[in-house]
């Protein structure tokens, strides 16, 4: 979502000034997502006065709303919305990341866990953001990394309480890095991994991908190309409120 309490305008430059006044933006992320038209969605970097205003316009859409904000004096959390009339919801806990290794604050990081009922079949649901983690980081200091180890952790504890998972969300790591690894050899598959030349953002000037849906092996995924962006892409803008494009997939049940 981008909270706005992170916008500066010395960080988006090419942005027009209007695109980033939460009095524009906030509204206009509300419409964004209102249009893509998803059962499930799973938001980031979600202030509780944008939660507010997504609860109403997709509540009158017929979503059902779940909210769990970061630790440690963070401003904004993770959402999940769900169609009342294709998911009933189960359970949702909330997982604070413990990821300061013993030797700095924890960073308040978090995973929002659902799980939901469509038919006769229990759908689990992971919504996260992990940590940016500098280039060139030792891998025992990064702490993107003890988050996904911390997330497979508790997905573990609870994952045959459905029959199929999910796990959604800002990653902060590329298709080639250990974390995306780490999930790959826990039986995780990434929606668009079949698909070359996909980015969600561009991170200085870099267009990259560090979005994910991932899923297990219950399910198969037909995922839908993302907006198209390129290094020189000016993010925020009025088309993409966000300094991150949508990624969406269709599943359907293996078997």
């Amino acid at each position: 979502m981008l909270a706005s309490a992170y916008v500066q305008r010395a960080w988006y430059p090419r942005t027009p000034a209007l695109v980033l006044n939460p009095a524009w933006r906030v509204p206009a992320l509300v419409q964004h997502i209102s249009t893509l038209h998803a059962d499930i969605l799973c938001l980031q970097e979600v202030e509780p006065e944008t939660f507010a205003a997504l609860r109403t316009s997709l509540g009158e859409r017929g979503y059902g709303a779940q909210y769990a904000r970061k630790t440690a004096g963070c401003p904004e959390g993770c959402a999940i919305f769900y169609r009342r009339d294709s998911f009933e919801l189960i359970s949702i806990r909330s997982v604070a990341y413990e990821d300061g290794g013993g030797a700095a604050p924890d960073t308040g990081s978090i995973a929002l866990l659902a799980l939901c009922r469509s038919g006769d079949r229990v759908l689990g649901v992971v919504n996260t953001h992990l940590a940016w983690d500098p280039p060139h980081t030792a891998p025992a200091a990064q702490r993107g990394l003890r988050q996904a180890q911390k997330l497979l952790s508790e997905h573990k504890s609870c994952a045959s309480d459905a029959r199929g998972w999910i796990i959604a969300g800002d990653f902060n790591a590329t298709p080639g890095s250990e974390v995306v690894a780490m999930l790959e050899r826990a039986g995780f598959d990434y929606a668009h991994g079949g698909l070359t030349g996909v980015v969600t953002c561009n991170v200085n000037a870099e267009a990259r991908m560090i979005d994910y849906l991932f899923h297990s092996s219950a399910l198969r995924a037909e995922p839908q190309l993302p907006a198209p962006i390129d290094d020189k892409t000016i993010l925020p803008s009025a088309e993409q409120p966000s300094d991150h494009v949508a990624i969406l997939s269709r599943f359907t049940w293996n078997g």
